[in-house]
């Protein structure tokens, strides 16, 4: 979804075709201008001192009228790339970052991964050190540590994960070249896009911009599946006795999954969606757990895939010659993994999945006899009533837990689906989502990529998109303290984007503890019980780290004040400030908990 585009002034080139124009002394200007009519409404900015354009440029622009994005002040680059990448989610639009130099490049390091697979249209942009002779060029060198900044190829730090990359000289159209970055940058599958931006380059003199806007340089639309393929799969999905749905990606667009949850239906279908988004409200009877991590249901003879890396674990699932296989996806064979052999496919579609599953519905409907009706009703009604004790088990469990005294993952869990508000955002990591029961599509937010470290910057991008929602970001104890915690809480605070921050504080790392015990169950570690590496125990005291930030701050250890401690949280975040809530939870030894 792009901005619709404001309505400029234009001249005809030599080409004939309409392109913005306007005044401007420096290339900066033609540079953040054309951010603000492609649809980039803020820039998440972290200085430096290769960097000033940008501020006088947008200083100058609001002060004279003209377009450019606000600038957001951010003290550390993971967690403006987490912002402006969960932005996109809000918006439907692109975000842009600006990185000092190879160092702050290097810093955003895990968010430049989540940014790639979660497939974020974020302009990720650093400044490149001056090399020219500052006493003859105006932006040239002029200071020491200049020469200690330049590198070989500063793009060969984020190739490997950008769509598209470039380093602007001095020759190029600035305008026109951010317009292209945000043109592929949006084309599906969409992802992040790259500019190095040398000093020399973006202070040279110009008299007028005139650049394309995206009304010119569209980014491609999404394909439509091919009529005989579909067709194909719906006789496939039809004759199965036991079909399942593997969805994951197709929850990006929050207005397809009503589509979703009636090709289930009407196949009596179970689905296992992936935790990236919702693709399938919470504890809806159908649902079941995520594909690639929990069990795939017994019995599954066809496959539905719907946008979903990990369909099911190779380990502990084998489809085999009988079982069919179909993947709706707009990269079926999923390029970005070199070695992907793992996962066999008989009917690779590619298509826009939230186009073509209605077609898919109705390719279903068409060929769909009365006793294969019958067949898709009576596993819907199977599947409703084990989707129900499924529920019920689940709370039974969780109350258990409360009442042997401690906060486990599945309490805290079901109390904060049962306290938020419907409409509420989580934006989830590394913690127990289970009983979140989110309801509203568009209100589960996951990062989409492995690196940890991304939430609580990403809270605060969503929160200053969505001013008017509740905003919890919910997460492990390793994910906050990699998450560049104090200056997460002073951008929420900054910004005027109050997050409840709630942590699951287990005093641990999974992989320095439950991993070890599940390598090496008979070893040493577990004999001893000892898992130094994957303990942090003592921890700090984030609340107390919150208050003493003036921020509300909270450590929880009673069970039964989890979801009074949420609603004095989320009433901190209705009166302006951040809230953190620190979880005490067993510590981290088998994960059960």
């Amino acid at each position: 979804m792009i901005a619709e585009q404001p309505k400029a002034a234009s001249s005809v080139n030599s080409n004939g075709s309409r392109w913005y124009e306007m005044p401007a002394e420096r290339a900066s200007e033609a540079l953040v201008a054309s951010l603000k009519l492609n649809g980039v409404d803020r820039i998440w900015f972290v200085s430096g001192s290769e960097l000033s354009f940008f501020q006088e440029a947008a200083v100058k622009h609001h002060a004279l009228g003209k377009p450019t994005p606000d600038i957001m002040t951010m003290t550390h680059e993971n967690a403006a790339l987490a912002a402006a990448s969960a932005e996109t989610v809000i918006t439907g639009r692109p975000s842009a970052v600006v990185c000092h130099v190879e160092c702050g490049l290097m810093n955003a390091g895990g968010a430049i991964h989540n940014a790639s697979r979660g497939q974020y249209p974020v302009l990720l942009m650093s400044g490149y050190p001056p090399s020219a002779d500052g006493r003859y060029v105006e932006g040239g060198r002029n200071s020491y540590i200049q020469w200690f900044q330049q590198i070989r190829d500063q793009g060969e730090l984020v190739r490997q994960y950008m769509k598209w990359d470039h380093k602007l000289a001095s020759y190029d159209n600035p305008g026109a070249v951010i317009t292209r970055a945000l043109q592929v940058a949006l084309s599906e599958p969409r992802g992040p896009a790259y500019m190095a931006l040398p000093r020399e380059a973006t202070v040279a003199h110009t008299e007028t911009a005139r650049f394309p806007l995206l009304d010119q340089l569209r980014p491609a639309i999404t394909p439509y599946a091919d009529p005989e393929q579909l067709r194909q799969a719906a006789v496939w999905l039809l004759e199965a006795e036991h079909p399942v749905i593997c969805a994951g990606r197709y929850g990006r667009n929050p207005k397809a999954v009503p589509a979703l949850l009636e090709l289930a239906e009407l196949l009596g279908a179970p689905i296992q969606g992936d935790e990236y988004r919702m693709t399938v409200p919470g504890w809806h009877p159908l649902a079941r757990s995520a594909a690639g991590r929990g069990p795939t249901p017994a019995g599954a003879d066809c496959l539905l895939v719907i946008d979903t890396v990990v369909p099911w674990d190779p380990h502990t699932f084998d489809p085999g010659p009988d079982v069919k296989v179909i993947r709706l996806d707009l990269d079926p064979v999923v390029s970005m993994t070199p070695i992907y052999t793992d996962f066999p496919c008989d009917l690779p579609i590619t298509a826009d999945s939230a186009k073509a599953v209605p077609q898919l519905i109705e390719e279903i409907k068409a060929r769909m006899t009365p006793d294969q009706k019958r067949r898709c009703e009576a596993r819907l009604e199977t599947l409703r009533a084990e989707g129900q004790r499924r529920y019920e088990a689940y709370v039974e469990a969780a109350e258990a837990d409360r009442a042997r005294g401690i906060i486990s993952g599945r309490w805290l869990s079901h109390q904060i689906g049962q306290t938020l508000d419907p409409e509420g955002i989580i934006i989830h990591e590394l913690c127990d989502n289970s009983g979140f029961n989110r309801s509203v599509p568009g209100t589960l937010i996951g990062t989409g990529g492995s690196s940890i470290g991304w939430a609580a910057g990403a809270s605060v991008g969503v929160k200053v998109a969505a001013p008017d929602k509740q905003v919890v970001c919910s997460l492990g104890d390793g994910s906050w303290m990699f998450g560049n915690p104090q200056v997460a809480t002073w951008a929420s605070k900054f910004h005027k984007a109050p997050v409840l921050f709630i942590i699951h504080n287990n005093r641990g790392y999974r992989t320095g503890t439950v991993e070890v015990l599940h390598s090496f169950p008979e070893g040493y570690a577990a004999k001893a019980t000892d898992l130094t590496g994957g303990w942090f125990d003592p921890c700090p005291d984030y609340s107390g780290e919150a208050r003493g930030s003036g921020y509300y701050g909270e450590k929880v250890t009673d069970p039964n004040e989890v979801a009074p401690a949420i609603r004095r949280g989320l009433q901190a975040c209705a009166d302006g400030t951040p809230a953190v809530l620190d979880m005490w939870m067993p510590k981290l030894v088998t994960g059960e908990v």
